[in-house]
């Protein structure tokens, strides 16, 4: 069904709605809230909180009146409220429109604060609908938006597409559902969408995750148990030889996930192993020692990034390494102009190990003897690109990497069904970053220590939590404040709703050092490393994981510059969370603190197509929602996962496919 057919939805809207990674109807009805508004407690104006929005009815008693002032219109009307006996005055700045859906005589729900002035009652700018209206007189869902779209579309789109929920989406049959208790997932989604009590909605919330993770459970043992195919591979290889090769000594931890790697690749069945480092913990190094050791025994390997940049940056990185053994490296990536020479070197096996972007899947790219896969911060990739690596090659033995931690009790458990090296320390020598929590009010001071940094020829990130909301701090609005501020420097932007070859020449030239400020959205999170850039702002912090704003404070300290990360936040009673942020370098440690306040996030999100689910805060989850999660998945597995809708999993994997972990 097309997102056309919806009730409500044109060309126009289903273009807005893109803008929001929807683009089918299960996309719609699986976009999840990002907070709540309790507007269900109808109170009056003499108990309500001036500091708080309520809920009122009122009765509009007069027409609108209009004053122009230096700063803009001011309209206003007046209301009664019959149960206090109380006339309220309806204010709203630059706003035109709003008073003309209100008619005189007329009851309507209002959700607004209220304060009294000099002796009179008044509101400004109130939401507000008729009396048969549900946006107000409910617990009310906010979504994340964009031009285009406001939050009542965006819910009455949702209420069509559950009207044709896709029921292959339930995992677990009725009758399991019936003995762990459960609601099936419609109605949940109904119940997160819509909700009708603050209990129900967090019984909602909370079945959601737990089938969700389970879910992930139930495929992870799927496929290692039924689709997991033998093979004969006998590397042979002298480690100490080869790790003397190497400038510098590996961690001890590096050193240990290097020999669960090449331990795991030479056993009777195909590799598939996640590793798990800390933004800069040498994760990659890592890799390409394995890579090279199944290329001295004659097969090739492929490294997949996803940005140009990055791939470039790991290219020249990594050559003198490589070449010193022999072996011939090479580069693959959408733009470059030699892309047939690199094609037919592959092909013929002149070249052993390749680093490149997504260009590596595509149909004219044949490897002689691919055993061996590395996807760099494969949540970046979508899962059929992963798995299009794997089948360039017969048998082919898969690493996948990712910086974000795991607290160590849940991956102690998950390391029981999943093959899992860990690297929690960070090489000797590097730098730490000064981190500072300020408020939006000291943006001139940081101001002036962008000037310092930029004055020393280092260059900076700026980053926001969206694109063009309205929100001063968006990517949009920061750029023209900071070309207005900066008129000197080369300022550009960057965000995903750029054209991929866009956001690679803006990434390029930033590398090369051409621009100075970059603003930009999380897209920089992972694919660009950049020794000269020290400076990391990041703005509306206390909108962050903890464990992203980490993510972000790593992409500065990689030079031999001093570092600095900035976390703007719009108020100081953030500052406590913020704050362990700055006494705290560790990522591991920082991850057990972001579970603590907030749960532990989406573990593994191996089939997310479209959206990274992980980013939606509600859906983070609690020690105990894990454990419900792991006691329903040894029941169904005890049970031979009878009432599994296995039929779902096959829909995203053929037999001959393994998963590849996000």
């Amino acid at each position: 069904m097309d997102l056309l057919d919806l009730k409500g939805i044109g060309k126009k809207k289903k273009d807005t709605l893109r803008k929001l990674n929807i683009y089918t109807v299960s996309d719609l009805y699986n976009y999840y809230p990002t907070s709540f508004e309790d507007r269900s407690h109808k109170t009056n104006i003499l108990k309500a909180n001036p500091d708080k929005k309520s809920y009122f009815e009122w009765k509009i008693v007069s027409r609108s009146y209009q004053n122009r002032t230096r700063v803009g219109i001011i309209t206003y009307l007046f209301a009664f409220e019959e149960e206090t006996n109380q006339k309220i005055k309806i204010i709203w700045f630059n706003d035109r429109f709003s008073h003309q859906k209100l008619k005189v005589g007329d009851n309507y729900k209002f959700y607004c604060k209220v304060k009294s002035e000099n002796g009179i009652y008044e509101t400004v700018n109130p939401i507000f609908c008729e009396l048969d209206d549900e946006q107000i007189g409910n617990i009310i869902a906010i979504y994340p938006l964009t031009s285009g779209i406001n939050q009542k579309q965006l819910s009455g789109f949702i209420k069509e597409s559950l009207k044709n929920f896709d029921k292959d989406e339930e995992i677990l049959d009725t009758s399991i559902l019936n003995k762990i208790s459960f609601n099936t997932k419609l109605d949940n989604l109904n119940q997160i969408h819509f909700p009708t009590e603050k209990e129900n909605l967090m019984a909602a919330k909370s079945q959601i995750k737990i089938i969700d993770f389970v879910k992930e459970l139930i495929y992870i043992d799927y496929i290692n148990q039924n689709l997991q195919r033998k093979q004969s591979l006998d590397l042979k290889y002298d480690l100490d030889n080869i790790l003397g090769k190497l400038e510098f000594k590996l961690t001890r931890s590096q050193l240990i996930s290097l020999k669960e790697i090449l331990n795991d690749a030479s056993k009777d069945q195909l590799m598939n192993r996640l590793l798990i480092g800390d933004v800069g913990s040498g994760k990659t190094i890592v890799a390409i020692i394995a890579m090279i050791i199944f290329a001295l025994n004659g097969y090739q390997a492929a490294m997949m990034v996803p940005t140009e940049v990055l791939a470039i940056q790991q290219y020249e990185k990594n050559l003198d390494l490589i070449s010193k053994f022999g072996l011939n490296l090479g580069l693959l990536t959408g733009s470059q102009k030699n892309k047939d020479e690199i094609k037919e070197k592959l092909a013929n096996g002149e070249i052993d190990i390749v680093i490149g972007t997504h260009a590596l899947i595509q149909e004219d790219v044949i490897f002689k003897n691919l055993r061996f896969v590395v996807n760099d911060e494969q949540h970046r990739f979508g899962v059929g690109q992963r798995q299009a690596l794997g089948k360039k090659g017969e048998k082919v033995n898969y690493l996948t990497m990712t910086a974000t931690p795991i607290p160590r009790t849940i991956s102690l458990r998950l390391s029981k069904i999943l093959d899992l090296s860990m690297i929690n320390e960070l090489p000797k020598g590097r730098k730490p970053i000064t981190t500072s929590v300020i408020t939006e009010a000291m943006e001139e001071t940081l101001f002036y220590e962008i000037n310092k940094n930029l004055d020393e020829g280092r260059q900076v990130y700026v980053v926001s939590n969206n694109i063009d909301a309205d929100d001063k701090n968006s990517v949009e609005k920061l750029y023209k404040r900071y070309i207005k501020q900066f008129k000197t420097r080369n300022v550009k932007k960057l965000h995903g709703d750029m054209k991929a070859a866009d956001k690679d020449k803006t990434l390029k030239e930033f590398a090369e050092g051409r621009i100075d400020i970059l603003i930009s959205t999380t897209v920089i999170e992972v694919g660009i490393d950049v020794a000269n850039a020290n400076t990391m702002v990041i703005y509306n912090a206390n909108h962050f994981g903890l464990s992203s704003l980490h993510q972000l404070r790593g992409r500065v300290g990689r030079g031999q510059y001093d570092s600095y990360c900035y976390l703007v936040s719009k108020h100081a009673d953030n500052m406590a969370k913020l704050n362990i942020l700055v006494n705290n370098e560790n990522g591991f440690d920082i991850a057990k603190k972001d579970f603590d306040l907030r749960g532990g996030g989406k573990i593994l999100s191996s089939i997310q197509h479209g959206r990274n689910i992980s980013q939606i805060e509600f859906l983070n989850m609690a020690s105990e929602e894990i454990d419900k999660g792991f006691k329903i998945f040894d029941y169904l597995k005890a049970n031979n996962f009878r009432g599994v809708n296995f039929s779902y999993v096959e829909k995203f994997f053929e037999m001959d496919k393994r998963i590849i972990l996000n």
